[in-house]
């Protein structure tokens, strides 16, 4: 099967931040498993480098919009390597290649007489000389009467148009806006109404509930035609005569970088693209990101497609979260409730952080990050259970069987577990829900546990070596395909492991062990933590905090 995973794409203009990463993680996982499963892969994300946002950073930090984008991407790049994503491409929104396609997209769209000329008058602020984009636009929700940022209401989740917006302020100086008459190209998503409701109907059992939720909303609201075109000074140039003066907007060029990105990766690579992204083959497109980037990949994402007239698959899986707090605390930059991924990875193992945020996955609600709760994790889950388990095993037979076992037989009732934790785990990640897999992993992990303080491999050693060289052969047994399973999760981790038992090139597959020899050099897996770090740390995010 030819699997898309598409991770939503951070925008270039500051820090990439934990919430960012947990929503992220997820697909990951479902990239790698889908690779051990045998399956062809692409995972593909970027940095979304345009928008007003990054033209008003330039103009403060007073220097060029490339230059602000180079930062960032530089920094994500790195950022997600070290975390441990296995990216395929992790590509920009201001390459070249990217950018030409679009432009075909746009030309093709403006022909078929999806786009649209408007006259009208949008939000201008005088004092920073500035046509303003949704995201630099507060105000009143018209529908709740919540403080909102932009054309999308948080507190009800209303995806609004910007002139429904009450009492408008530019959110860069905070002065009212004016008015000014311009011109704009407008997308006609309203076509595709009923193509979204098909859709929708068709992937109720494959979308999160989230998504299935909001998506149903929209549309009951009816979809509203969409501004395509934006006064800008960094983007893509609109390939129509008498905009020149403007770019394409955003949201109607940022989510083409999943094909963009897949497709320069293929054709790199000797790949066919459209085996990939489009009917007629044996595919599965998996969008991850989290929750308020839902219409963007249920309702924009696939009317531009539709829009295209050329036979695209639809998204199979909306792999969408819910949000992430800090502390109880909504995340919030400007409040200084906030950690960077660096921050974190700059005292922290990737695959502690990879954990956490993947057993907390927050699939139905959203998830509070605590010290407190960060730190027990990694002592009594990573170190505790799973790093226990595989220590006290090997340097056992590193002590009692000169790190040497003799193949015996393997335990059925192990044996018809371990199979059967294959399955449910393949199909929990196969469908989104990869929260599922990995706390069915512990749970055996504690089964394993008790295993070996049941056969007792201590006293077995002193009375019965054939019997305890069987016990501990079926102890590494458990290791190695629980490793296996890991190993979406946790790749660095597993690496080691694999080391250790001399492993290579495992695939999705059940394996029992034969004849076992492993490194003499066997080091814990994980560090533990003292207590008094959970207090450091709250201390330093309290410091950061500006109210």
């Amino acid at each position: 099967m030819n699997i898309i995973v598409g991770i939503s794409w951070p925008f270039a203009n500051g820090d990439l931040h934990i919430g960012h990463a947990a929503s992220s993680l997820p697909g990951d996982v479902i990239a790698r498993f889908h690779r051990l499963n045998g399956d062809n892969v692409i995972m593909v994300s970027g940095s979304d480098c345009h928008g007003t946002p990054i033209d008003v950073k330039a103009l403060q930090e007073k220097k060029t919009a490339k230059e602000i984008v180079d930062e960032c991407h530089e920094k994500f790049d790195k950022d997600f390597k070290d975390l441990g994503f296995s990216f395929d491409l992790y590509n920009r929104t201001d390459d070249p290649y990217h950018k030409d396609f679009v432009k075909e997209q746009f030309k093709k769209y403006y022909d078929y007489g999806y786009l649209y000329e408007k006259g009208e008058k949008q939000l201008y602020c005088e004092h920073c000389n500035l046509f303003l984009a949704d995201r630099y636009i507060v105000g009143i929700c018209p529908k709740c009467g919540a403080d909102i940022k932009g054309d999308e209401c948080e507190k009800c989740g209303s995806l609004l148009t910007i002139d429904e917006v009450k009492e408008t302020k530019c959110a860069i100086c905070g002065n009212k806006t004016s008015i000014k008459e311009t011109k704009n190209l407008y997308f006609s998503l309203s076509r595709f109404q009923d193509d979204l409701k098909k859709l929708l109907d068709k992937s109720r059992d494959k979308w999160r509930e989230n998504a299935v939720f909001f998506t149903e909303r929209y549309l009951g609201e009816g979809v509203p035609d969409r501004c395509a075109s934006r006064s800008l000074n960094w983007g893509i140039d609109i390939p129509v005569k008498g905009y020149e003066d403007k770019k394409i907007y955003g949201w109607f060029e940022n989510v083409w970088g999943y094909v963009t990105a897949s497709k320069k990766y293929a054709e790199s690579h000797n790949l066919n693209w459209e085996d990939f992204w489009k009917e007629g083959h044996d595919n599965k497109i998996y969008l991850v990101h989290a929750k308020d980037n839902i219409p963007f990949h249920t309702i924009i994402f696939p009317s531009l497609m539709l829009g295209t007239k050329e036979n695209y698959h639809l998204p199979d899986k909306i792999v969408s979260d819910e949000y992430l707090t800090i502390e109880g605390d909504k995340l919030s930059k400007s409040k200084g409730n906030y950690i960077s991924v660096r921050d974190l990875l700059d005292r922290y193992p990737a695959d502690a952080m990879r954990y956490y945020f993947l057993i907390n996955d927050p699939e139905k609600r959203d998830f509070n990050f605590t010290w407190n709760d960060f730190i027990n994790s990694i002592n009594g889950e990573l170190l505790g259970k799973w790093g226990n388990f595989i220590n006290r095993t090997l340097q056992f037979i590193n002590k009692s069987f000169d790190g040497k076992l003799k193949k015996d037989e393997i335990d059925l009732e192990v044996e018809e577990k371990l199979k059967e934790l294959f399955d449910n785990v393949g199909k929990d990640i196969d469908d989104g829900e990869v929260k599922s897999g990995l706390v069915n992993i512990f749970d055996f992990i504690s089964y394993a546990n008790k295993y070996f303080d049941e056969k007792q491999p201590w006293v077995l050693a002193k009375e019965d070596t054939k019997e305890c060289n069987k016990v501990l052969l079926n102890c590494v047994n458990i290791i190695s395909n629980v490793n296996t399973l890991l190993k979406p999760y946790l790749p660095y981790s597993c690496e080691k492991v694999e080391d250790y038992l001399n492993i290579e090139n495992p695939n999705w597959k059940y394996k029992a062990v034969g004849n076992v020899s492993i490194k003499e050099d066997i080091k814990p897996l994980y560090e533990r933590y003292d207590k008094k770090v959970i207090e450091e740390e709250i201390n330093r995010l309290n410091a950061n905090k500006t109210c």
